[in-house]
């Protein structure tokens, strides 16, 4: 084990038309080859170049110094807590977890302590309204296709391009959309209204007393996630639960949470807040306060890999997200063996490591450039077709 050492990584930007994909490939001096992904929501090539910056930091080092490498990449930079250096965090941490894996043989979920919830676990579907333009009665529609595909629970942000507050006809029409989606699907599917941190808290409470009407199962960052003490307002007056956490990076930002808030679910993001070590960890924090996991995944399909292993070796995990099925058509071809999702529920890969492989000849074939990107912005009109059109 000594010998082995990491020597070198590669990236690679994917031109996912509204989130270019960086995947993340460390090399060691064995051959084995660790994968990650280091998506963020906009300025892939900063990603790349930061990573490429920070690789003195694990380039020479063993790949089984997890905790190590993790303390060293945000303790020694000095402004540790931003998304592009945690970001860096992620991606070094899983390529590591990944070759762990390899090494043994193993898929990285048994490294983790196992399956506690099983190989198939409990997905919610996203990203499936990108044709409803706000129609109710389009969204209504769009949803009887997700659970025609098999899914009893899905997300979905009925609120348009608002910021702050809204004036009253806007209101009507949100909850208009709520109340479209909840008949067409009936109170058997699972509900989850995403809010995008847009709201004043008072907006917010106001929002959660309408949703109550409708047997929604959480209301997804009502505030801004810089508002603590607003969130704070929310989660006690909320008569829904509150779900909140993929702007939180590392651990130190869910204590908060958990220490300040009585939200219902956190929702780390696994690429962003610190891979597979800290995501670990978070959810065991979570469930010291019994609390729901349920990362957060608007990504490539590398991090739904990452996802699952943590997902299923955690047992305060509850349903994890996910676009494979509202996504461009082409993202299945990126791996080798595409992932897996059946009457709504996500298969945990069984290979070594992540299980999961870059199709590189796919990866080439949907390279990068800004020419074919324009990331989305979701206070722009019709964000919600996501630039697929």
């Amino acid at each position: 084990m000594s010998e082995l050492r990491i020597t070198d990584v590669e990236t690679h930007i994917v031109a996912n038309p509204w989130k270019p994909w960086v995947f993340v490939t460390v090399e060691t001096s064995t051959g084995l080859r660790g994968l990650a992904e280091a998506t963020i929501h906009d300025k892939p090539e900063t990603v790349t170049t930061a990573i490429d910056e920070m690789r003195d930091y694990f380039v020479g080092e063993s790949p089984f110094d997890t905790e190590q490498l993790s303390l060293r990449m945000y303790r020694d930079e000095w402004y540790s807590r931003n998304v592009v250096n945690t970001t860096v965090v992620s991606a070094v941490d899983t390529a590591c977890w990944d070759i762990k894996g390899k090494h043994y043989g193993e898929p990285l979920y048994k490294l983790l302590g196992g399956s506690v919830h099983g190989r198939w676990l409990r997905a919610y579907a996203n990203g499936w309204y990108t044709d409803t333009h706000g129609d109710p009665e389009k969204f209504g529609a769009a949803a009887e296709r997700v659970v025609a595909d098999g899914y009893t629970a899905m997300k979905f942000d009925p609120f348009g391009a608002a910021w702050q507050r809204m004036d009253r006809a806007a209101f009507n029409d949100a909850v208009d959309r709520v109340r479209a989606v909840r008949e067409a699907v009936g109170p058997d599917v699972d509900l989850l209204v995403e809010g995008h941190g847009r709201f004043a808290p008072s907006v917010a409470v106001e929002i959660s007393d309408k949703l109550a009407e409708f047997d929604v199962t959480w209301f997804e960052e009502p505030c801004p996630p810089d508002n603590v003490d607003g969130l704070r307002e929310v989660a006690e007056k909320s008569r829904v639960p509150i779900a909140t956490g993929e702007r939180g990076m590392s651990k130190f930002a869910f204590r908060e949470l958990l220490a300040d808030t009585d939200v219902d679910v956190v929702q780390p993001d696994l690429a962003n807040a610190g891979g597979i070590t800290e995501g670990k960890k978070i959810a065991a924090m979570a469930e010291a306060e019994h609390v729901g996991f349920a990362p957060h995944n608007p990504q490539g399909p590398v991090a739904t890999a990452m996802c699952a292993h943590v997902d299923t070796s955690s047992p305060s995990f509850v349903i994890q997200e996910v676009f494979e099925d509202y996504d461009v058509d082409w993202k299945g071809e990126l791996l080798h063996d595409p992932i897996t999702i059946e009457d709504g529920r996500l298969r945990v890969p069984d290979g070594p490591g992540l299980g999961v492989e870059l199709n590189m000849d796919a990866v080439r074939e949907y390279e990068y450039s800004p020419e074919k990107v324009h990331t989305i912005n979701l206070w722009e009109e019709d964000w919600e077709t996501r630039s697929l059109e």
